[in-house]
C-alpha cells in the first residue's frame, strides 16, 4: 500500500484520511508489539491446552461429574471460544495495517457477538456457582433437598440462553464502518475514484460499533459495565461471600472442642478460597477492559479536545486490557491445579497417565475413612 496517497489519485483526500484516521502503515512501537506478541502467544498456548485438558479431565473422570465441575466445564468452554475466536484476530490487528479491515462483515459481527456472549456467560456461570456455594453453606438443609446436578444443568443452560440474548445488541451495532466522504469531494468528476457510493471513502474500512449511532454505543457499553460487571455480579458475590465468611466464623466459634468438625470447617474454607480465587482473578483481569471501554466513551464525547496524555494513556490501557482480558481465559486451569488436589490427581491419571503419588493415595485412603475433602473441583 502507498501510505502517502492511500491508493487515491487526489492528495487532498489522502491528507483528509490521514488527518482523521492516522497513517495505516505506521506500526506500533516495538517496545509494545514484541511483549504483546510474546504474551498473546503464551496465553493462547497455555490457555487452549489448559482448558482442553480441563474439559477432558471432567468428561473422562467419573468422580469429577459433580455440580461444581459442570460449572467449571462451562467456564472452560467459554474461555476456549474467547481464546480461539478472539485472540488470533487481536494479534493480527496488532501486527497488520490499522485499516482497511481485511475480512468480510460477517466475521466482524460474529467475532464481536461470540466474545460478548461468552463473556456474559462466564460472569453468569461464576455467579451461579457462587450462589450454589452460598446456598450449600448458609442453608445446608434446603440445599440437600434438591438434586444439585440436574439443577446445575438447568442453570447453565438458562445462563447461556440469557447471555446469547443479552449479546444480540453488540452483534447488531458492530459493523464495518467507513470514513464519510468530505463535502468538498462530493459531486466532483473524480469522486468515483475515491468513493464507490458517493458517501464514504474507499480503503478506510474498520470493524467497530456503528459510528453513526453513538448514543446506542454508549447505552450498550454502560449497560455491560453496570449490569454485567458492577451491579449484578460484583455486588451480589461480595454480599454472598461476606455472608459465607460470617457463617463459617460463627460455626467455628461453636466447634472449639470438636476437632473433626473444625477440620471439616477448615477444609470448607480452603475450598471456598479456591473458588474465590477464580472470582477475584476474573474481576481483576476484566477491570482494565472496562476502564478502556469507558475511556473510549470519554474520548469520543470530547472529540478533538482530549489532551495528548489521555490519548497516550488510552493506547497503553488498550494493550494492558487485552493481555489481562485473555489472561483470564488461561488462568483458571492453573488455579484448579493449585487449589484442588482432586483435580491434580484426575489430571495425572487422565492426561499424564500416571498414578497419584503415594502420599496422595494415603491421603485419599484417610479421607475415605472419614476425613473431608479439600477440593475446589469437587
Amino acid at each position: 500500500m502507498n501510505c502517502e496517497l492511500l491508493g487515491y489519485d487526489t492528495k487532498n483526500v489522502s491528507s483528509y484520511v490521514l488527518g482523521v484516521m492516522g497513517n495505516p502503515c505506521q506500526t506500533v512501537s516495538k517496545m509494545i508489539v514484541v511483549p504483546t506478541v510474546i504474551s498473546y502467544s503464551v496465553i493462547f498456548i497455555v490457555g487452549t491446552i489448559g482448558n482442553v485438558c480441563t474439559c477432558v479431565v471432567i468428561i473422562r473422570t467419573r468422580s469429577m461429574h459433580t455440580h461444581t465441575n459442570f460449572y467449571l466445564f462451562s467456564l472452560a468452554l467459554s474461555d476456549l471460544v474467547v481464546l480461539i475466536f478472539g485472540l488470533p484476530m487481536e494479534l493480527y490487528g496488532a501486527l497488520d495495517f490499522a485499516y482497511p479491515y481485511q475480512f468480510p462483515e460477517w466475521i466482524c459481527k460474529v467475532r464481536a457477538y461470540l466474545i460478548e456472549f461468552t463473556s456474559y456467560a462466564s460472569i453468569l456461570v461464576i455467579c451461579s456457582f457462587t450462589v450454589e456455594r452460598w446456598f450449600a453453606i448458609c442453608y445446608p438443609i434446603r440445599s440437600k433437598s434438591s438434586p444439585k446436578i440436574s439443577r446445575a444443568y438447568l442453570t447453565i443452560i438458562v445462563m447461556w440462553i440469557i447471555s446469547s440474548i443479552a449479546a444480540i445488541p453488540i452483534g447488531y451495532v458492530v459493523k464495518i464502518n467507513r470514513l464519510p466522504l468530505p463535502e468538498w469531494a462530493m459531486g466532483q468528476n473524480w469522486t468515483y475514484k475515491v468513493s464507490d457510493d458517493d458517501e464514504t471513502t474507499k480503503n478506510t474500512e474498520f470493524c467497530a460499533m456503528d459510528v453513526e449511532k453513538p448514543e446506542l454505543q454508549n447505552r450498550i457499553i454502560i449497560f455491560a459495565f453496570v449490569a454485567f460487571f458492577i451491579r449484578f455480579p460484583a455486588i451480589l458475590m461480595t454480599m454472598m461471600y461476606t455472608h459465607i465468611a460470617i457463617r463459617i466464623g460463627f460455626t467455628d466459634s461453636l466447634l472449639v472442642e470438636n476437632n473433626k468438625a473444625r477440620t471439616k470447617s477448615t477444609h470448607t474454607v480452603i475450598k471456598m478460597l479456591g473458588e474465590l480465587s477464580v472470582v477475584i482473578s476474573f474481576f481483576l483481569c476484566w477491570l482494565p477492559f472496562h476502564i478502556q471501554r469507558l475511556l473510549s466513551l470519554f474520548i469520543n464525547y470530547h472529540e478533538g479536545k482530549v489532551p495528548p496524555a489521555v490519548e497516550a494513556s488510552f493506547l497503553l490501557v488498550y494493550y494492558i486490557s487485552g493481555c489481562c482480558y485473555y489472561t483470564n481465559s488461561a488462568i483458571n486451569p492453573i488455579l484448579y491445579n493449585v487449589f484442588s488436589e482432586k483435580y491434580r490427581k484426575a489430571f495425572c491419571s487422565t492426561i499424564l497417565r500416571k498414578e497419584a503419588p503415594i502420599k496422595s493415595r494415603l491421603q485419599s485412603y484417610t479421607k475415605k475413612s472419614g476425613e473431608p475433602k479439600t477440593s475446589l473441583a469437587q
